[in-house]
C-alpha cells in the first residue's frame, strides 16, 4: 500500500527510535522513582539479580556500557545503597560488584513494577504486532554496530560494542 512520505526528522529511523525511547524511558522513570533509582540503574541491578558479584568488565558488557559510563552509574548506586564494589580476590586489578541488602530486599518489587509496565505497553498492541515489534528490536540489537559492519568480531569486541549473541 502507499506509505505516506514523512518530511523533516520524522523520516529518519533514528529520530523515531529516539522519540519512542524517551517516551518509554519517562514511563519507567515515574514507576521506579519511589525506589530512588533510574531506569539505567535498574538495568544494572537486573544484571546483578541474574548474577551477583560480577567482575566490573563483565557487568559493563552485560549491560552494554563502556567502563566510564558504568563507573558513574555505580558511583550513584553505591551512594544510594544499592551496590558495593569489592576487590576481586583472584585478581587485584579487578573489582567485583555486589548487591546490597537494600537492593536484594527491594529487587522483587522493582522487577514486578517493570514487568507490570511491560505488560501495560504490550496490551496496547495486537499479539502479532507486538511479536513483530520485538522481533525487529531484537534484530536491530543483534546486528551490532552498523558503522563498523566490516570489522571482524574480535575488533568489535575490543571496542566494547555490545552484541547479545555473545551472551551479553
Amino acid at each position: 500500500m502507499g506509505e505516506k512520505k514523512k518530511s523533516g526528522p520524522e523520516r529518519f529511523i533514528c529520530f523515531k527510535l529516539s522519540k519512542v525511547m524517551r517516551r518509554i524511558h519517562r514511563y519507567y522513570e515515574v514507576a521506579l522513582a519511589p525506589y530512588e533509582i533510574t531506569p539505567v540503574q535498574f538495568y544494572v541491578l537486573n544484571a546483578l539479580f541474574e548474577a551477583d558479584g560480577q567482575k566490573f568488565k563483565d557487568l559493563a558488557e552485560n549491560v552494554c556500557m563502556d567502563g566510564s559510563t558504568l563507573t558513574g552509574i555505580l558511583d550513584r548506586m553505591e551512594r544510594g545503597g544499592f551496590v558495593e564494589r569489592r576487590p576481586d580476590p583472584d585478581d587485584r586489578r579487578s573489582l567485583l560488584i555486589f548487591l546490597t541488602e537494600k537492593a536484594i530486599r527491594l529487587g522483587p518489587e522493582m522487577v514486578e513494577s517493570a514487568a507490570r509496565l511491560d505488560r501495560e505497553i504490550k496490551e496496547r498492541f495486537a499479539r502479532e504486532k507486538f511479536a513483530a515489534f520485538i522481533g525487529v528490536l531484537d534484530s536491530l540489537f543483534d546486528a551490532g554496530d552498523y558503522k563498523n559492519q566490516e570489522e571482524s568480531q574480535g575488533e568489535r569486541e575490543d571496542q566494547g560494542i555490545c552484541n547479545r549473541s555473545r551472551g551479553g
